[in-house]
């Protein structure tokens, strides 16, 4: 595992307080504590994180814990 997916995953642990083997399960709307607030406190950890200030578009492309990754990939030139 990379360590950009380890401060990933780190990120998701503190803000969704979930286990390993649930992060591939999370959506924005449809996971416990992935609502408006914590899609906001998501965004700003994932900032603060890989030290990037996201587009506004961005922050909305992001609904699952994959679609993270594939944003800060694509978009941040983030390697996983």
């Amino acid at each position: 595992m990379t360590d950009n997916l380890n401060k990933y995953n780190e990120v998701f642990y503190r803000v969704f307080g979930v286990k390993g083997n649930e992060l591939e399960q999370l959506k924005l709307k449809e996971s416990e504590g992935w609502d408006s607030v914590g899609h906001i406190n998501l965004i700003a950890s994932l900032e603060d994180a890989f030290g990037i200030n996201m587009e506004p578009d961005d922050m909305f492309d992001i609904f699952s814990y994959k679609t993270g990754i594939q944003v800060l990939q694509n978009q941040y030139n983030i390697k996983f």
